[in-house]
């Protein structure tokens, strides 16, 4: 099951095409734009399925802090997921369902956990 949510453009890159910057439940998080059928400008607001994508090992770890939200890592894509491992279902800023996180490290579920991710994909409706 994949949820849509509500999204506001912030920024759009002049050089990186696929490098967008959105407004989520009051959280600015970088996404890569994987689909998009339309323009898009800033300040719109958008509906956006969102999707992590993330690295083959030593991604997931026990968070020392009860803490939702996302961590930019440099001026990448990359980011660090912050929340709660529940099942197969994080719950972040918004809610990642079918990760698999929980099949690699079922240690971490029922946690706090701190997730490092290479990119969050946006899919524009």
């Amino acid at each position: 099951m994949i949820k849509k949510y509500a999204a506001t453009v912030i920024e759009i890159d002049d050089i990186v095409e696929e490098f967008v910057v959105l407004l989520i439940n009051n959280v600015e998080v970088r996404c890569f734009i994987s689909y998009c059928p339309h323009r898009i400008r800033i300040g719109e607001q958008h509906s956006v399925e969102l999707e992590i994508v993330l690295p083959d090992e030593n991604y997931a770890e026990t968070s020392k802090e009860k803490r939702m939200g996302v961590e930019t890592i440099d001026d990448s894509f990359s980011c660090i997921l912050y929340g709660y491992l529940n099942g197969s279902i994080l719950e972040s800023f918004v809610s990642f369902y079918e990760q698999e996180i929980h099949y690699e490290h079922p240690h971490l579920n029922e946690r706090y956990v701190k997730i490092i991710v290479e990119r969050i994909n946006v899919f524009f409706e």
